[in-house]
């Protein structure tokens, strides 16, 4: 089955509501109406058997027909459920024809086919979980092991060890009525590792959850009212396999079927309150089995279960507080590292991006086809307001001049300070010399807008450079950097508080910007 690719399958998921839209209502609601049906005839019936496998049937048709139509990228996981839905249905047909001529055979080819159905659903589960986890989720599975063999244990109290000790003589007889019970063991553990994993919790991923679920709570009934020989043919639980058919078709016919198995990793905690309590309980099934099941003269076995239990929960809280200091630790580390991350690449006193940040995005800009410029901005006499009022006044100068040229600059541009009194302009997806021109003039009426420093009145000018790299045009990040400065020099050569672009003519003209002839030989040091 050929998949599709994301952005086509996201157009499926949006615009293909109407496709996608009556399979979704017409699966629930046709099961329904046969469950209805199912319950108004007799009970046992041979017609009550048909409608039973008649929704089988449907169930699995619609799975197939949404498969083909949504093809998912994890389209084999769903593929391989819906081929264990189907030997389950064809298990069910062929007891069906077994109780039409009068015949109750055991064991039989319908027991063949139900017990396919579980190593197909078992391995369709499992590579629907190496898809979701990329790149390993070790302790979602182990969790999941974990609460796997909690519940073997309480199966093999009420089922298997029962089913065990009644020993048919028959090999055969007792092996397949053996396979069942680890059947449904093994489904547990993988469908408990599907829900422990990372990944998309959608509408489908949940009905999908909720069919499992209701399939193997009625195995367990239908196992348990067996050996006590209560189970009604077409009674009630017959309604809760017929559901769990229902909430797989419904599954697969929801538009959200496609991202179910797709590899959408999602933050995850170590150890969240949900697992602990999951964990706890698969810790306390042992003792609390041991304790409940006591004779009366077995108190040592209520002391040793009782401890147990006790141990379990305090070694499970010991670990609970490692985890949650580690969690912790982490967060803290996450955090450091996003700080240092920014000073790398962040001018310290105005927040602006900074030499190293130009570099390497103009860099990747130049590496585009498209149009580029840069804009070099050179503070006019800063020297003097740093001899006159103080290089505190002059820092409060290059901070104001920060956030103006922010505000001066479209969201999509880059600002920049090279260092000094040198900022720095980047306008990608900029090809025509009158938005440089447009852009350079906003900056420059910023600058000179008034403004106050300690209370005293300051007007700041700046001279600009414009260089600009037309689309398709080959240059470098040191050419780009030489003619923006030229240009700027240029500026300042003609009475400053202006800008001029750079033109064929300035390519021997000199350049005095020391910061950013450093930047053309390569980044500096972060600040």
């Amino acid at each position: 089955m050929q998949a599709l690719r994301p952005a086509e399958r996201e157009t499926t998921m949006t615009t293909g509501s109407q496709v996608s839209f009556r399979p979704w209502i017409a699966v629930p609601l046709v099961g329904v109406i046969l469950i209805g049906l199912f319950y108004f005839l007799s009970p046992g019936s041979v017609e009550q058997s048909v409608v039973y496998d008649l929704l089988g049937l449907l169930v699995v048709a619609a799975s197939l027909v949404a498969l083909r139509g949504h093809r998912p990228a994890g389209w084999l996981p769903w593929l391989l459920m819906t081929s264990g839905q189907l030997a389950f249905v064809a298990g069910d047909i062929l007891w069906t024809m077994y109780a039409a001529q009068g015949q109750d055979p055991f064991p039989s080819m319908a027991d063949a086919l139900y017990i396919l159905g579980y190593p197909i659903m078992a391995l369709g589960l499992t590579l629907a979980i190496r898809r979701r986890i990329t790149g390993g989720d070790r302790a979602g599975l182990l969790d999941a092991a974990i609460l796997a063999t909690g519940t073997a244990v309480v199966w093999w109290a009420f089922v298997l060890g029962p089913l065990v000790t009644a020993g048919d003589p028959d090999p055969i007889s007792f092996a397949i009525a053996l396979a069942y019970p680890i059947g449904d063991i093994l489904l547990i553990g993988i469908a408990l590792g599907l829900v422990m994993t990372p990944g998309a919790r959608s509408p489908s991923f949940r009905l999908l959850i909720g069919s499992l679920a209701l399939t193997l709570v009625a195995d367990l009934l239908f196992g348990l009212q067996s050996f006590e020989g209560t189970y009604i043919d077409g009674g009630w639980l017959d309604g809760v396999w017929l559901l769990a058919y229902v909430l797989f078709g419904t599954a697969a016919a929801h538009p959200t079927m496609g991202v179910v198995f797709e590899p959408r990793p999602v933050s995850v905690t170590l150890l969240g309150t949900v697992r602990l309590v999951l964990l706890a309980g698969a810790m306390l099934v042992g003792p609390l089995l041991l304790a409940f099941g006591r004779n009366e003269a077995d108190s040592i076995v209520l002391v040793v279960a009782g401890a147990s239990a006790v141990i379990s929960v305090l070694v499970l809280a010991r670990l609970s507080g490692i985890v949650q200091r580690l969690d912790r630790d982490i967060e803290r580390r996450k955090a450091l590292e996003q700080q240092l991350s920014f000073h790398a690449y962040h001018d310290p006193l105005t927040g602006l991006a900074n030499r190293r940040r130009f570099m390497t995005a103009a860099a990747e800009a130049l590496a585009a086809p498209e149009g580029l410029a840069a804009l070099f901005v050179d503070l006019d006499d800063l020297k003097t307001i740093n001899d006159e009022m103080g290089h505190d006044a002059g820092d409060a100068l290059l901070s104001a001049v920060g956030h103006r040229l922010v505000a001066s600059v479209r969201p999509g541009d880059l600002a920049c300070r090279l260092g000094g009194d040198e900022f720095a302009v980047l306008l990608p997806d900029t090809d025509r010399l009158e938005e440089a021109e447009k852009a350079a003039a906003r900056i420059l009426e910023a600058i000179a807008a008034p403004l106050e420093i300690e209370a005293v009145p300051v007007r700041a000018a700046a001279s600009i450079g414009v260089a600009i790299r037309h689309t398709g045009e080959v240059m470098g990040v040191d050419d780009l950097i030489r003619r923006a400065d030229a240009a700027m020099y240029q500026a300042k050569a003609r009475g400053k508080a202006r800008s001029a672009i750079w033109t064929a003519d300035l390519e021997a003209a000199p350049t005095r910007s020391a910061s950013v002839r450093s930047a053309a030989r390569g980044p500096a040091p972060a600040g």
